[in-house]
């Protein structure tokens, strides 16, 4: 984009000569003949001219910008190209100043660690640079159409502080940003080794619709939070490997003989008797343990939506059914997410170890029954929910969260205590600000906490699984 187009496109009024006058005040440059100069800031080869072209007609945001397919390209580059490499000169001198500041900064290596090579990291990290970019151009024009507007604009040290907090501006904007799609994306089922992680527009339309949806933003946010405390969790459970010694026993293997048992072998009037009790595994030997990985069954998380759940609550209980649902995919675990309100009706959706459908999985997280009744856990349909959705068998956890005084039928207790000792099925209450009620008497642990805050030691009980 050369001056005159500049002012053109930011409507500034006056005659060509003027127009080029100010825009020299503004860029810090006269305008050079665009064959002498790249229309480019970086170098990019035709691949980087179409993926900015792309980007212009895919993102609403950058579309809405006054910028063309080559300032595009450069900002695309800046964020997914490896090693970005600058051209001498550019027909934009303002975007090769912006540009050239930005490459310069620690904060752009830390962020650009994140979005080389990503796709759809990238095409974030742009926009918000271009975003940045066009708002400093903009302050420009406005401050040298003022009286005193063409000083200020020819002061050297005046223009570089403005570009450094540009710059400054757009790095905190797409760093905010990428963290954020790196949070959805690992709360909805596409993170860093998930199956469609690889499928830039899922990942971009999952992002996109998260923006626009406070409650769906709200729900990935304090799963990401609930995901960190499984992680801290899973990390504290004990392994022993084979190289683990946590004792001695007798035995009759040789490869773990103590050293003193060796040592008796190289004696001669000790070496027969070692050999005896070799034979008759009476030797002191290294006492190795090892965890043999059992396949564990289906995890199912219900969550009450009965009415009284509305709110922050419910927006804390699904962001920890969706931390359940991450931590089985890393278990290898089938999984499936159930609401519930009473009688009132029921959403069921099965998460099986591959990939998701995140569309489905976004719906399931806004939606909410809003009903209830006197049984708001679906004590006695939880038989026939698991046999709908096809779990398959295995030692099966059940999390119920709620918020209700559970008042269950003794028939109805009776059945379901039958089905979960004949299914191998251990349930897990969280009950919300509430006594659980007859939920005692069918659940294998029940916790009553204040909230669900991810520093609640029954929520790292569950996350703990």
């Amino acid at each position: 984009m050369n001056p005159h187009d500049l002012l053109t496109l930011l409507d500034l009024g006056g005659t060509e000569s003027a127009s080029t006058d100010a825009a020299t005040a503004i860029l810090g440059t006269a305008p050079t003949p665009p064959s002498a100069t790249s229309p480019t800031v970086l170098v990019v080869d035709e691949w980087g001219l179409r993926r900015g072209r792309d980007l212009r007609a895919e993102s609403e945001r950058f579309a809405a910008l006054p910028l063309d397919d080559h300032a595009a390209a450069d900002f695309f580059t800046a964020a997914f190209d490896p090693a970005p490499q600058l051209q001498p000169a550019c027909v934009d001198a303002g975007r090769h100043e912006f540009i050239a500041q930005l490459l310069e900064t620690p904060e752009y290596r830390a962020l650009h660690a994140d979005t080389r090579l990503d796709d759809t990291a990238a095409s974030i990290a742009a926009t918000a640079f271009a975003e940045q970019f066009t708002a400093l151009v903009k302050d420009r024009v406005e401050d040298a159409a003022e009286p005193s507007g063409a000083a200020a604009a020819a002061d050297g040290m005046s223009r570089e502080m403005a570009t450094l907090r540009a710059v400054g501006r757009a790095l905190a904007e797409a760093g905010a940003e990428v963290e954020g799609v790196k949070e959805v994306a690992a709360a909805l089922g596409l993170g860093p080794g998930a199956p469609g992680h690889g499928d830039p527009r899922a990942v971009a339309a999952l992002f996109k619709r998260v923006r626009h949806d406070p409650t769906l933003k709200r729900i990935c946010t304090l799963a990401g939070r609930y995901r960190r405390v499984a992680q801290s969790q899973q990390r504290r459970k004990a392994m022993h490997g084979l190289d683990d010694v946590v004792g001695v026993v007798t035995a009759g293997d040789l490869a773990r003989l103590l050293p003193v048992e060796l040592a008796k072998l190289a004696v001669p009037d000790l070496e027969l008797d070692t050999l005896r009790r070799l034979v008759e595994r009476q030797c002191q030997c290294r006492d190795y343990h090892a965890v043999e990985r059992v396949g564990k069954g289906p995890i199912v998380v219900t969550v009450d939506e009965s009415g009284s759940m509305a709110g922050e609550k419910v927006h804390t209980a699904k962001a920890l059914a969706l931390a359940l649902a991450w931590l089985a995919r890393q278990q290898r675990r089938w999984c499936a997410l159930v609401a519930y309100s009473g009688d009132s009706g029921e959403r069921l959706l099965p998460l099986p170890p591959a990939r998701w459908d995140e569309t489905q999985l976004a719906d399931w997280l806004t939606a909410f029954l809003g009903r209830g009744s006197d049984l708001d856990v679906p004590i006695r349909e939880l038989p026939r929910m698991v046999a709908e959705l096809k779990a398959p068998p295995g030692d099966t956890d059940v999390i119920v969260i709620t918020d209700a005084v559970c008042r269950i039928p003794a028939a109805v207790r009776d059945a379901f205590r039958t089905w979960t000792t004949g299914t191998h099925v251990r349930v897990i209450a969280l009950v919300i600000d509430s006594p659980p009620g007859d939920l005692a008497g069918v659940a294998d642990e029940v916790h009553t906490v204040q909230s669900l805050a991810a520093d609640e030691a029954a929520v790292g009980r569950v996350l703990s699984i």
